[in-house]
């Protein structure tokens, strides 16, 4: 004898399984790991000169946007914000947001206590390194000073020189840099039998 249940059973199974197959499919974007209100503040002050890309006086700030400025003018420092440089693309700004978990740097988890760089003393030697982050409605900051003969930490450096590559700007700092454009090729001149003389 079938057990009362099994009807039962079999509706509420067949109800789940038309749930199922009607949602639509969960479709995670790999470009959007960054949240939409990412921004990020670099801001590199030396005493001395340099050519390195991640150790000379610079400054590169990322808007939500994509937007990158970059500047490394002499005695430019948090207060300034250079001209824009490009505008990076989503995976460009998904790999920036990338090292930033990777280095820990994207939770204030280890941040330092919050402070205003232009209230930092400047460096009489050596360098000192300041990286602001806004994202989810948050701010933390990170604030490193080294001497002459110390290595860059190692999370700065690398953020550095991946803002560098994305801004053009080399370990040869004379360098100019441009963006090449995107060309399309849409066939032949429409007015080439015009231009021969073909068309009366």
């Amino acid at each position: 004898m079938r057990s009362r249940f099994t009807p039962i059973v079999l509706t509420l199974f067949s109800y789940v399984l038309l749930q199922a197959c009607s949602a639509p499919p969960q479709v995670k974007d790999p470009l959007a790991v960054a949240p939409s209100d990412f921004s990020l503040d670099v801001t590199v002050v030396t005493a001395e000169p340099h050519t390195l890309a991640h150790m000379r006086s610079s400054r590169f700030v990322v808007f939500p946007n994509g937007a990158l400025h970059h500047g490394d003018e002499v005695g430019w420092g948090p207060n300034t914000l250079p001209a824009r440089t490009r505008l990076l693309t989503r995976k460009q700004v998904a790999s920036i947001w990338n090292l930033l978990e990777q280095t820990g740097m994207s939770t204030s988890a280890n941040a330092d206590k919050t402070v205003n760089f232009q209230l930092l003393q400047r460096p009489e030697n050596g360098s000192v390194y300041m990286i602001a982050i806004n994202s989810e409605g948050k701010y933390w900051n990170y604030v490193r000073y080294i001497e002459d003969d110390q290595p860059a930490d190692p999370a700065f450096k690398f953020l550095i020189r991946l803002l560098a590559k994305y801004a053009w700007a080399t370990d040869e700092p004379d360098r100019e840099g441009y963006e090449e454009p995107i060309r399309y090729d849409l066939g032949g001149n429409p007015y080439e039998l015009y231009m021969e003389g073909k068309v009366p």
